[in-house]
């Protein structure tokens, strides 16, 4: 009981923490110049303490961690017209099996997303852009590691997944509005999956500012909602600790802050979480991301 108690804390915590996020634009609806974009390069780390399944209850299992190493870069090619790629460059994923203690460890490449954004809207300081997008599956597909609870006789809860095996197509609309230092943003999207996975909605608000002299911060909520639409016959929904497969959800929090150590460089450390009762085939707990930023 006192564990469970301790879980909740953690996840309160996360949630009012990352509810109090307020930097500087780097991505949202604005389309950079021809010739011009933004890098960047992060390292994440997510710590598993308890998965949630299909009906959001919460069961403990093995330890669990991932680590993980991506890039997200966006160019302009034409005027209002930018082009986005997002790549998990390499993740691996650390199971425990609590019946024997033992861990196993699975690493390979992620799945890249790959998008256009047109900027149609631009009226002083507000902007409106639409995004449209391909996920290709590179990640090896299928379950890899069966994992188990630890309450008593360790019952089989799912199976790690660390790639679906199917196409993507994320459709979405933004806007902002930039001040000087501050700015705020939203989205809403669509993601059509295919081989029968659910659809998705998802929806996204942030808010930045820059709050002293090359010092920045953001707060982010963001959701994933699976829908019970199909391109063909339903797939079965997937109970993998990391969310990867069909069916999961989630609303999540974030706060991030930076530092801009040259005129076009940036170094900055995030900090996320998701609010309670609100996912569903993952696991909840803390994620850390360092990352390092480049403006040209």
């Amino acid at each position: 009981m006192m564990r469970g108690m301790a879980r909740r804390g953690i996840a309160t915590f996360l949630f009012v923490a990352l509810a109090l996020g307020a930097t500087e634009a780097k991505a949202g609806p604005w389309a950079p110049l021809p010739g011009h974009g933004y890098v960047k390069i992060w390292l994440k780390y997510f710590y598993g303490f308890s998965f949630n399944d299909g009906q959001m209850q919460s069961f403990g299992f093995g330890g669990y961690q991932e680590v993980s190493l991506s890039t997200y870069a966006e160019v302009g090619v034409l005027p209002n017209l930018g082009l986005v790629l997002h790549a998990p460059l390499l993740q691996t994923f650390h199971l425990e099996d609590p019946r024997d203690g033992s861990y196993q460890s699975h690493v390979g490449p992620g799945d890249p997303t790959f998008s256009l954004r047109w900027q149609f809207l631009a009226h002083e300081r507000f902007v409106a852009a639409l995004e449209l997008g391909v996920r290709a599956p590179f990640a090896r597909p299928g379950p890899v590691q069966d994992f188990y609870g630890t309450d008593e006789g360790n019952p089989r809860l799912g199976a790690l997944e660390i790639g679906t095996g199917v196409w993507d197509v994320p459709l979405s609309v933004g806007a902002g509005y930039a001040w000087d230092t501050v700015y705020v943003a939203a989205s809403v999207g669509y993601i059509l999956r295919t081989g029968g996975y659910d659809h998705v909605l998802t929806w996204s608000a942030e808010g930045g500012a820059t709050i002293v002299a090359r010092l920045g911060v953001r707060g982010r909520v963001t959701a994933y909602h699976s829908l019970d639409v199909h391109f063909d016959d339903a797939a079965p929904g997937h109970l993998s600790p990391n969310g990867i497969g069909n069916g999961t959800s989630y609303i999540g929090f974030s706060i991030e802050a930076d530092y801009q150590f040259q005129p076009n460089y940036w170094l900055g450390l995030s900090v996320e979480g998701g609010i309670p009762g609100t996912l569903a085939r993952q696991s909840g707990g803390p994620v850390i991301t360092l990352y390092f930023a480049h403006r040209f």
